[in-house]
């Protein structure tokens, strides 16, 4: 699985306005036309806070990503939708493609629910380790979210991202701050893994 994150720049007028209108009348009313699925977001905190819109979905490959695109522009609802969202954007989008590491489970989709995503850079030759440690603090944490790898976007293959989603950032502080020692043993051997630390990004569903 994949996932596929579409990012918009707009204007804070346009934020403010009536973009996330525009975006529901899409998701519910043209995205089941083309077989479209996923989640409108707003960027909270990171390098353009409230000017950023994310569409984020997921597929068994990029070729049915690349399919479901192709269907949708020759959708009339989908033409007149898509226009009215480009008027509102300053440019086009920026796709990042994430490889979904397993176990996982689907994000939540909720409205007004937040994404935290914590992203680190891995040295090319420790990709396999890399791997093999995000998919064991997949089975341990039990929280709800995902542990992605790059595929397409910056440093591919040598970027990882924690994604979690949380109702409040209030619950994401207690969980980071709860003790737990096979947890805490598990991030001892990926901070010895990781070159660095990257960007942190807060995201609501809209």
């Amino acid at each position: 699985m994949i996932e596929v994150r579409s990012s918009y720049v707009v204007t804070m007028a346009a934020a403010e306005g009536d973009l996330v209108d525009v975006w529901r009348q899409g998701k519910e009313g043209v995205w089941p036309q083309a077989g479209w699925n996923g989640r409108i977001q707003q960027m909270l905190h990171g390098h353009a806070q409230q000017s950023l819109f994310v569409w984020s979905s997921e597929w068994d490959s990029l070729s049915d990503w690349e399919a479901a695109i192709a269907r949708a522009r020759t959708l009339p609802p989908h033409v007149e939708w898509s226009q009215a969202i480009d008027s509102r954007c300053l440019y086009g989008p920026k796709v990042e493609v994430f490889t979904i590491l397993e176990p996982s489970e689907p994000l939540d989709a909720t409205p007004g629910r937040l994404e935290v995503r914590s992203a680190y850079t891995i040295r090319t030759e420790r990709r396999e380790l890399a791997r093999a440690l995000m998919c064991r603090a997949g089975a341990l944490a039990g929280w709800s979210g995902q542990n992605q790898e790059v595929l397409i976007g910056g440093n591919a293959e040598s970027n990882f991202v924690w994604s979690s989603t949380w109702a409040g950032l209030s619950d994401w502080e207690q969980a980071m701050a709860a003790g737990d020692d096979e947890l805490e043993g598990w991030f001892t051997d990926w901070v010895a893994l990781v070159d660095r630390g990257g960007t942190r990004e807060i995201f609501r569903n809209q």
